[in-house]
């Protein structure tokens, strides 16, 4: 049995103010079974109500919940990482692979949470160093890091090392960088495994690779890769932050010493939602 949840922070998709009557009724709901609920500062500039600062609503509550798809909710465990703070998030959006409820399950959540009658699921994060000359450069992602091209025509090329020792030059349009939970994501779309989101794993992904033998790759969490460029790219951390990465620069991946924890129900099955998913088996 966990803690009670009393007191949530709420984040809701950006840009889209349409949102505020569900959050509304939300709200209602999660006060009724006695769990305080604090709107974030931009999502409530949004639909017009009061908010609290991020970073003091994270050391206040109990845990983070994103209103809208899974993008929302990774955005919200990667601005909270410092905080060890768990989330969960309500699907509004198409896919919701990660969320742990629809709007139609909020009060049976809600009484779960109450009670502590919940699971908190570790899902492993991936660090990135951008080193340079002048500069260095944290980056946290929850499904991956994307090395990639800045323009259309032409390939990169991506010298690539393990615990200090070349391994790999890369040619391809770009090289996820990824974990066993964002191999659902952009990964299986390049043709990369899926692995289960439990695993400890650094999965490198080429995309469009110039050789055949230029496969995806499963490392253990336990190495340190270390990646270069032969020209000025873009790193692309969760589709969500874009960085420039220069030829002069080293980007440093490892495990994040923090993992991402997201509340789930007891009864979750994750290859039920995998096949419900990618509807896998209908004919």
């Amino acid at each position: 049995m966990n803690p009670p949840v009393l007191k949530i922070g709420v984040l809701l998709r950006p840009s889209t103010p349409i949102l505020k009557e569900s959050f509304l009724d939300i709200q209602n709901i999660f006060q009724k079974q006695g769990i305080e609920v604090v709107l974030e500062n931009d999502s409530a500039q949004m639909i017009g109500i009061e908010g609290m600062d991020f970073d003091k609503m994270s050391q206040e509550v109990n845990a983070l919940v994103s209103l809208g798809g899974d993008g929302t909710l990774i955005a919200a465990i990667r601005r909270s990482y410092p905080y060890k703070i768990p989330a969960f998030g309500i699907n509004i959006g198409h896919l919701g692979f990660l969320t742990a409820i629809n709007p139609k399950e909020v009060k049976e959540f809600a009484m779960m949470l109450v009670k502590g009658d919940y699971v908190i699921d570790e899902h492993m994060m991936i660090e990135g160093t951008l080193k340079g000359p002048n500069q260095e450069k944290k980056l946290y992602a929850l499904n991956e890091i994307l090395i990639s091209k800045k323009n259309i025509p032409g390939m990169l090329k991506i010298y690539a090392k393990i615990n200090h020792e070349p391994f790999n030059v890369y040619y391809a349009d770009a090289l996820i960088v990824g974990t066993p939970t964002g191999s659902t994501a952009y990964n299986i779309s390049a043709g990369g495994s899926v692995i289960y989101p439990f695993c400890r794993n650094i999965l490198l992904t080429p995309i469009s690779p110039h050789s055949l033998t230029q496969r995806p790759m499963v490392l253990s969490d336990e190495f340190v890769l270390e990646f270069g460029v032969e020209e000025n790219c873009m790193l692309v951390v969760d589709g969500q932050e874009i960085v420039e990465m220069t030829k002069e620069d080293t980007l440093v991946v490892c495990a994040a010493c923090l993992n991402a924890q997201l509340i789930q129900k007891q009864t979750r099955s994750y290859f039920k939602v995998l096949k419900e998913k990618f509807k896998w088996g209908e004919e």
